[in-house]
């Protein structure tokens, strides 16, 4: 088998790099890089996020990302994103405007209904060893090579997911979608600034003035985290459609066009996040060093500790829903961390399409979860 188009190296080491970017925020923060939740929670609770000092890492860690992106695709490297297996080759496909509405849809719903998504699930779950999340990504990996491969000219749904090559043109970033995508970017540097420079309020109590220090060092962390995690995005090449499309769609084994970066690029990214678990108390699998870190080594007092999903039970809304984000996943070739590169890029099916239908998915999936608490408790 040839493999033509496999860029190890590269996918090692932007894996390496948003494997560094979970460790970040993990042993300094106490928290997970976890993409479709730092994404949707500006739809879900968007007062908290925007507003309030114990989400102000959010809020500058998607600055940040945004700032790395603009400065990356406009300064360092303008054709990073360029794919030149789009539009020649059968195997990787033209995703229709209606594509991107429905693969967002699903992956916004899936993600929310199960989650998690491939960073979450994939780099941060399987590095403490989760058989939930072992169980998640096995489900949203099946259904993602599932409609990949499937969704041939010969599939029922390719007419309407999928378009011809000579559209290839109208899925690059215009002078308009640029322009949106640096005002998105600069609007959430100016949104994240003024909690930078808030100040403690003077009749905080102790307690209260210790969460909100702890709040407060946790915005350096986030910063270099969110660039580590928009490099090694843009450098393994995961915002390349093709990169995507040649692993998803198992066709390619028969021509030599199937390329398995994704594979290092996760191998890479579970790796180092792994290596930073064995510094936390109870997640160690062997000993790195003579202790382990009680707390975030950013955090300070008695309100200081590390937010790791504890949660193993393998349930009907994990495999379901991490089985249509695959679906999406398949269908679009996008995930929350891509697309938000993407966007803040300029492409405008990903910025007018993708994204508002990926937060529609996320509310309608919440409203689920909220009936679902709802019911449980009227049987308890």
């Amino acid at each position: 088998m040839s493999l033509n188009y496999f860029t190890p190296l590269s996918g090692l080491l932007g894996g390496s790099l948003i494997g560094l970017s979970a460790a970040t925020l993990l042993l300094f923060n106490g928290d997970i890089l976890g993409a479709s939740g730092l994404a949707s929670s500006f739809v879900l609770a968007p007062r908290a996020t925007l507003t309030t000092s114990k989400h102000q890492w959010k809020l500058c860690f998607v600055a940040a990302f945004a700032l790395t992106t603009r400065l990356y695709v406009t300064l360092i490297d303008p054709d990073a994103l360029k794919d030149d297996r789009l539009g020649y080759s059968q195997n990787i496909p033209i995703v229709s405007p209606l594509g991107f509405i429905v693969g967002g849809f699903l992956v916004g719903f899936g993600t929310r209904l199960g989650n998690g998504c491939t960073t979450g699930h994939g780099i941060c779950g399987l590095a403490r060893l989760s058989l939930r999340s072992f169980a998640a990504v096995m489900s949203f990996m099946a259904t993602g090579i599932l409609s990949a491969t499937s969704c041939s000219t010969t599939c029922p749904l390719h007419p309407y997911l999928r378009t011809g090559y000579d559209t290839v043109a109208k899925h690059l970033p215009t002078e308009t979608s640029v322009a949106i995508g640096t005002v998105l970017a600069s609007v959430a540097a100016g949104a994240a600034l003024p909690g930078v420079l808030r100040s403690i309020p003077p009749k905080a109590t102790p307690s209260e003035k210790e969460d909100i220090e702890n709040d407060y060092r946790k915005i350096g962390p986030s910063i270099v985290s969110a660039a580590f995690f928009s490099l090694g995005l843009v450098i393994s090449k995961m915002t390349v459609s093709s990169k995507i499309y040649g692993f998803l769609n198992v066709k390619g084994l028969k021509d030599g066009t199937w390329d398995p970066t994704l594979v290092c690029v996760m191998g890479g990214g579970f790796l180092v996040s792994f290596l930073s678990y064995q510094w936390v108390k109870d997640f160690q699998v062997f000993k790195v060093s003579s202790f382990a870190l009680e707390c975030p080594a950013n955090q300070k007092g008695k309100s200081a500790c590390f937010n790791v999903p504890t949660n193993k039970t393998i349930d009907n809304n994990l495999i379901i829903g991490e089985a249509l984000f695959g679906l999406g996943w398949g269908f679009a070739g996008l995930c929350p961390g891509p697309a938000m590169f993407l966007a803040f890029a300029g492409y405008p099916n990903v910025l007018m399409r993708w994204w508002p239908s990926f937060f529609f998915g996320s509310l309608l999936a919440e409203q689920i979860k909220s009936l679902q608490m709802n019911e449980d408790a009227k049987k308890k």
